[in-house]
């Protein structure tokens, strides 16, 4: 009789954890993205990178084959470096959250397996190698997209001037939504739909593609869900893309995502409490069982 009270004593127990929002299926939050700034170090001769959002003395700095030992898809990855170096070409297998060309001295090259975001703040250059679902290109940045892009803005300087679009693109890839914006007020210049692989190019702001290679009405829902590039590793080549909005080099950085917070632990907490309680009473009830 002991036995079949203890039973039934577990078994409403077990009821109770399951029928409490969130206790039956306790879901773990992936990890948060890690963000790594890459700089040329004139005393090593070589590119090396901190676990940082930017180059700060307070971080030691290592060698890149560490960075492409321990990246994870989904983290971040800013390239800050004023100073002559050595050409960059980083490759890591894996999707980046976000890409930023924050200084640049020369052409960065970055080949990845995706990008979710892409930022080329104003003054920087580089070329980007694999699948973007969301590029900025600001000011005057001049950016090679040598794969497809889904969504491309290209915003403005701040000046007082009508036209204050500067920016050099170039796609060998397939565009599916140019976006051109006065960085003043974030109004449209321009927009064109569904460029033709390899055919996009932009000048000192101007869109130099011929209109039989896109298109100025956007596609009907379906075919832009068709349209819309798969996130695959691509080849090479060399060139740069950009970053949102607002006014300076500083404040356009400050708009970029960095990393976030990871609270994943409070249904767990709920969780002990609620056994812990359980298992008390499960305790009183044998000893009063026994008495």
């Amino acid at each position: 009789m002991k036995r079949l009270k203890k039973f039934v004593t577990l078994f409403t127990l077990a009821a109770v954890c399951f029928a409490i929002p969130g206790l039956g299926k306790i879901t773990v939050k992936a990890a948060e993205p890690t963000t790594y700034v890459l700089n040329y170090s004139d005393s090593s001769s070589e590119w090396r990178y901190k676990e940082a959002s930017s180059w700060s003395a307070e971080v030691q700095d290592r060698e890149l084959y560490y960075l492409q030992q321990n990246i994870k898809d989904g983290d971040y990855i800013v390239i800050d470096n004023d100073v002559e170096n050595n050409a960059l070409a980083l490759k890591v297998s894996v999707r980046l959250g976000n890409l930023t060309f924050k200084n640049t001295v020369g052409v960065p090259v970055v080949y990845a397996n995706g990008y979710d975001s892409v930022y080329f703040l104003s003054g920087t250059s580089g070329a980007v190698n694999g699948d973007v679902s969301h590029a900025y290109v600001y000011g005057d940045a001049k950016a090679n997209f040598n794969s497809n892009v889904d969504t491309l803005e290209m915003i403005g300087l701040t000046d007082d001037k009508s036209n204050n679009l500067h920016a050099t693109i170039n796609g060998i890839g397939t565009v599916n939504h140019l976006i051109a914006k006065d960085n003043r007020d974030q109004s449209v210049f321009y927009e064109a739909y569904s460029f033709a692989a390899g055919k996009l190019a932009i000048e000192d702001g101007s869109l130099k593609t011929e209109a039989k290679y896109y298109s100025t009405t956007a596609p009907a829902p379906a075919a832009a869900a068709e349209a819309a590039p798969a996130a695959t590793e691509q080849p090479t080549q060399t060139t740069a893309p950009a970053q949102a909005t607002q006014n300076s080099t500083s404040s356009e950085y400050d708009n970029v995502p960095k990393t976030g917070e990871n609270s994943a632990m409070f249904w767990l907490l709920g969780a002990a409490v609620v056994c812990m309680a359980g298992g008390y009473t499960i305790r009183r009830k044998n000893v009063q069982e026994a008495e």
